[in-house]
């Protein structure tokens, strides 16, 4: 039981601290380029440390911090119209800057929006001249990104490195190739397919309908499952329950036609763990839990939809780009469920499963959804397990 216990905290304590990471160092900066059916638009990322040193060698001591930023973008843009120069075949275009902000990373990232002006179309290729922080400090590098390219199936890219400038490479080209709509395609399905398996709230749904989908209650409590067939049924209902529901409100949310507040969807989605987990405990739906399933999985539609929104794979090729989306969500799904189900199956007999696993799974499950309700619900980030030990011992020590 101690045993159990522990691998249940073990669990809940790796859920919560999962976050993502991006790579922002010191020295570099970064150049970022979406590449739609009928523009380019663009992102410089700058560290506001790394400026303000530069410009300090330079003589200047004002610095551009988060604070002051709205106040002094012209100064950042102006250095940048300076040191940045893109060209397609017919000479240089010109950088319309949009927007700004700051990325709250190593002590703040600026962040500075533009659109591409003066194409005809998408370019074969671009021309680069690049020299920012290059000449004030020379083992400073700069990074191109290409984000997002539908033609080469390149989608909410933040890794992939396509050129690296230096004071001895502030000139390069980049070609643009289009290789037609089939590998968007496969970009998006590959989208749709990673989305579910990191989304963790989206997982622990799924396996909360599926931990008792081999049992069946008996006298207030939970036994086997005699034949295959049956448990197999509970699976069909409750996947088909939650992908026609998400794939409802997925489409009529892509499409425009319906949208809910994302934090009250997100909120939601976080409950609905908590639900499906409760049912385990507690005979709640009494074999009616694929009517909650689909309930819940139309809040998870508005979810899936929302993070398309985020990385902005709708704004172009919608029909094909939803429709990718959708078979790698279901393809995600399926392998989960391949994993998970025969597993459950050959363990439905052990007491251990039933007595121990099974409930201590089920509370973690509660835990760990209630910790999201209330960070979703209120936009706070609620110490981790983890966090709270080492500021105990911190202040033992």
């Amino acid at each position: 039981m101690i045993a159990s216990l522990r691998l249940a905290l073990l669990f809940v304590v790796l859920v919560l601290s999962a976050s993502e990471v991006r790579a922002h160092n010191v020295g570099q900066s970064y150049l970022y380029l979406q590449v739609y059916q009928d523009r380019v638009t663009g992102r410089f990322e700058v560290s506001l440390a790394d400026f303000n040193a530069a410009r300090r060698l330079t003589g200047t001591d004002q610095e551009i911090t988060p604070a002051n930023l709205d106040e002094r973008i012209g100064v950042l843009r102006d250095y940048y119209r300076s040191h940045v120069t893109i060209a397609d075949a017919r000479g240089p275009l010109e950088i319309r800057f949009t927007t700004h902000g700051v990325l709250d990373v190593r002590g703040g990232y600026a962040q500075l929006s533009f659109d591409l002006g003066g194409l005809d179309g998408v370019p074969d290729r671009l021309t680069f001249d690049y020299s920012v922080l290059l000449d004030e400090e020379p083992g400073h590098r700069g990074f191109l990104l290409v984000e997002h390219n539908w033609a080469t199936g390149t989608i909410a890219n933040e890794g992939q490195i396509s050129l690296v400038f230096s004071p001895d490479a502030r000139h390069q080209t980049f070609e643009i190739t289009t290789g037609g709509r089939w590998r968007g395609f496969v970009a998006v399905v590959r989208l749709g397919v990673d989305h579910i398996w990191m989304g963790l709230d989206h997982v622990m749904f799924l396996v909360a309908l599926l931990l008792p989908a081999v049992l069946v209650r008996r006298d207030g409590r939970w036994g086997a499952i005699e034949d295959f067939t049956p448990a197999l049924v509970n699976v069909v209902k409750i996947v088909t329950a939650f992908t026609v529901a998400h794939s409802v409100t997925l489409s009529l949310a892509s499409l425009g036609i319906l949208h809910l507040p994302v934090r009250m969807v997100e909120v939601i989605i976080a409950g609905s763990i908590a639900v499906a987990a409760a049912d385990i405990l507690f005979p709640l739906f009494r074999g009616r839990i694929w009517l909650v399933v689909f309930g819940f999985g139309l809040f998870h539609g508005f979810g899936f939809a929302a993070a398309m929104e985020e990385i902005g794979v709708l704004r172009e090729h919608i029909g094909l780009t939803l429709f990718g989306f959708n078979l790698g969500v279901e393809l995600g799904q399926l392998a989960i469920v391949l994993v998970v189900f025969p597993l459950l199956f050959l363990a439905r007999r052990l007491a251990i499963y039933r007595r121990v696993a099974l409930p201590l799974t089920a509370a973690a499950m509660i835990l760990i959804s209630m910790v999201w309700v209330v960070e979703r619900s209120f936009d706070i980030k609620l110490p981790r397990p983890g966090t709270v030990v080492s500021a105990v011992r911190s202040s033992l020590s």
